[in-house]
């Protein structure tokens, strides 16, 4: 009785025996850790050097057999675990081109050390449910600019455990705050990171500020004119940045005309803007520009880019056909939730139903859904086809619940030529995932969606898509309209929205996107909001800075320089010598920002670049000035044929018998929206007095300011 009581009490105090390792959840989160089934080494559809495991652990039945079975089994050794090939590689013990991976005593080493100990068993472990890392978002106190993260695991069977050191950690701008792979964050200075923390097929983030103190720095800026500035004002305070004072009247003029519809404002215009002293002159102006033909013309062009409106995937009377419906709904300010349920629910004659042409664009389910979520929710979704996302909840599932809402589409007619190729629904159509491999039914990210037998699946998801409070779609399409605006998104690039590239300023994309619902979901109203602000009116010129200040290039201090648009160009051209561009088949007068086509093949055009209209990426236009497009405005005959022309603004000029004084301002107003500096003055009339012929001498002075970066520049 005493021995059996002893040994009561010497199990009770014995600490419990750890549960086998699990092979699903503790072997294939090791091999994550240390990059084993990266897509840069073995998780590569072709593996390394023969050793092929699934991309992250994505199918861990394959990779049991891959490292237990295949090749003999010989990548194991339970009989010697210490000796297996897949712990002598990783350590480096055995040449390995990965190098040495892990150390004999850490986490990872052991993990795998003791499963293979314990007889390399597979097994069927509660599903992963959740992944949360804490410290939760904030901002470091000032004597902290270190934090330890920490990751716990929820499953399916309500256990919870520590992963920390077998999570998968990275920053998302290692020059402010790497992340080590135990999850220490360190900030090398002032600004902001988000860090994502991956354990097996659960993904979170954590967003980390700190600011180290100046104790010499004031905020300089404008008065905020609106919701606008004082959030962005607000937020580059907190990180000791200052914002660039507000732009001259000569530099608002020309951009706001370039930003709203795509043209430069005449002289006659331009002189009347900067004499007036009405002191709500901009904003009547925006209201004006607002209102424009080529307002409607130049946004539309902005939609038919990345919706990929082209002869070549909608032919020839089809582009044309949807390039008027575009600029009638420009035009009108049609909601863009409406816009949006049009698209995406189109059926018909595609010449008489112009918002079908969208799935003449994307002929497959899967080309659809791509479409609809990088266009409208402002996600990146095409590497779900093959694998779940590698930095974002996003599954294979998701995808092709997604695809399964478009399974239905098909088409008859013709598709190229003159055609009148008829969109319809073909009911029994299913999408199969190719993981179960079976029909895959609808789902918006997780959301079920009810269905009954003839629904159409698409009016389902434009419903999800437009209700209010859908958190992808008002924030993806409100960040689009700023980067046309700005030259920059809030969420950058604009159509990649994830935890680990989050905005620049969340309350201001917030605000805006609420302010977009307020209005209607309408374009003008926001675009107004936006225009009016002071953060938009501010100088391209970057003010000195904080040296404790975090990098300014994120968070809009001073406006971004950019290219103009190669349409944008042409028309400066046509605008400032005043004799317009000719276009095959097109009526004398047509602006290049008016034109249905992308890709035309115009010289002028194809040298600056205008895309072809084949990927739906903003990133298609380039806008950074290459030496080719200079030196082809610098000796275009075509160009130079505008300038001398005999209707041309010189000729003109010299008819009405404009002095030099005279005919110089009128110049640089048609051509660079101001007049001339003084010292700008002396060197012309220099010039003037040593050419013998005056026309010529003129001459020359336009064709000098439209090869300056001001004029090439949006600035």
């Amino acid at each position: 009785m005493i021995a059996a009581l002893a040994l009561t009490a010497l199990l009770a105090a014995a600490p419990p025996a750890e549960p086998p390792v699990s092979f699903r959840t503790d072997v294939i989160a090791a091999l994550s850790r240390v990059g084993c089934n990266s897509g840069a080494c073995h998780g590569s559809p072709q593996g390394k050097n023969g050793f092929r495991l699934s991309l992250r652990g994505a199918d861990p039945a394959f990779d049991f057999n891959t490292l237990v079975k295949e090749t003999g089994g010989r990548r194991v050794n339970r009989h010697a675990p210490d000796d297996s090939l897949v712990l002598q590689k990783g350590s480096g013990r055995v040449g390995h081109l990965g190098g040495a991976l892990m150390g004999r005593s850490e986490p990872v080493y052991q993990t795998i050390l003791r499963w293979v100990a314990e007889g390399c068993r597979d097994d069927s472990p509660p599903a992963l449910v959740k992944v949360e890392v804490s410290p939760g978002s904030r901002h470091l106190p000032v004597d902290q600019p270190s934090v330890q993260l920490a990751v716990r695991a929820t499953f399916a069977d309500g256990s919870t455990r520590d992963v920390t050191n077998m999570t998968v950690f990275s920053s998302n701008d290692a020059t402010v705050a790497p992340v080590t792979k135990n999850g220490l964050v360190t900030f090398a200075r002032t600004g902001e990171v988000a860090v994502l923390a991956r354990f097996l097929t659960g993904i979170t983030s954590t967003r980390l500020a700190w600011v180290k103190p100046d104790p010499a720095y004031q905020f300089r800026g404008p008065p905020p004119a609106n919701f606008v500035d004082e959030l962005l004002f607000a937020k580059q305070k907190e990180l000791q940045l200052s914002p660039a004072p507000v732009c001259s009247d000569e530099v608002f003029l020309r951009r706001v005309y370039l930003d709203v519809t795509g043209t430069l404002p005449t002289a006659e215009v331009a002189r009347e803007f900067l004499d007036s002293k009405a002191a709500d002159k901009r904003a009547k102006l925006i209201d004006h520009l607002l209102q424009r033909e080529e307002y409607a013309q130049f946004w539309a062009l902005k939609w038919a880019d990345v919706l990929r409106g082209s002869p070549v995937t909608i032919s020839e009377r089809g582009v044309h056909s949807f390039h008027r419906y575009l600029v009638r709904s420009m035009a009108e300010d049609k909601p863009v939730t409406q816009f949006a349920r049009e698209l995406l629910t189109g059926t018909g004659n595609t010449l008489n139903k112009p918002g079908a042409n969208f799935y003449r664009v994307t002929r497959t389910p899967e080309d659809s859904a791509e479409a609809a979520a990088q266009l409208f929710l402002g996600v990146r979704m095409q590497c779900a086809k093959c694998h779940n996302h590698p930095f974002e909840n996003i599954t294979q599932t998701d995808y092709y619940g997604l695809a399964a809402f478009f399974a239905r589409v098909q088409f008859k007619g013709t598709q190229f030529g003159l055609d009148d190729e008829v969109v319809f629904l073909q009911p029994g159509r299913e999408v199969n995932n190719p993981l179960t491999r079976k029909p895959q039914q609808p789902q918006a990210f997780g959301t079920a969606v009810a269905l009954a037998p003839d629904d159409d699946r698409r009016e389902k998801f434009a419903d999800w898509l437009t209700q209010p409070g859908n958190k992808y779609f008002a924030p993806s399409v409100v960040n689009r309209v700023w980067f046309h605006l700005m030259g920059k998104g809030i969420v950058d690039p604009v159509d990649d929205f994830r935890d680990t590239n989050p905005p620049s300023s969340p309350e201001l994309l917030d605000a805006l996107s609420k302010e977009f619902a307020k209005g209607g979901y309408k374009l003008k109203p926001l675009i107004r909001v936006v225009l009016n602000s002071r953060t938009y009116q501010l100088s391209s010129e970057l003010p000195q800075q904080s040296q404790q200040a975090a990098s300014p290039d994120r968070y809009f201090v001073a406006a971004q320089v950019r290219m103009l648009t190669a349409e944008q160009i042409l028309d400066a051209v046509s605008s400032a010598t005043g004799v317009p561009e000719t276009f095959k088949g097109f009526p004398v007068g047509t602006r290049a920002i008016a034109l249905p086509e992308g890709g035309i093949a115009h010289p002028f055009l194809m040298a600056f670049s205008k895309p072809v209209r084949d990927v739906i990426c903003e990133c298609a236009r380039e806008d950074d000035p290459a030496l080719p497009q200079v030196l082809h405005l610098l000796n275009n005959a075509n160009v130079l044929a505008k300038v001398k022309a005999a209707d041309g603004r010189v000729a003109v000029l010299m008819r009405a018998g404009r002095d030099d004084a005279a005919a110089v301002e009128h110049i640089y107003l048609a051509t660079l929206s101001r007049r001339p500096t003084a010292h700008e003055r002396e060197l012309v009339t220099k010039h003037l007095a040593g050419v013998k012929d005056r026309a010529a001498g003129l001459q020359d002075v336009q064709h000098a300011l439209m090869n300056l970066n001001e004029f090439l520049l949006r600035h």
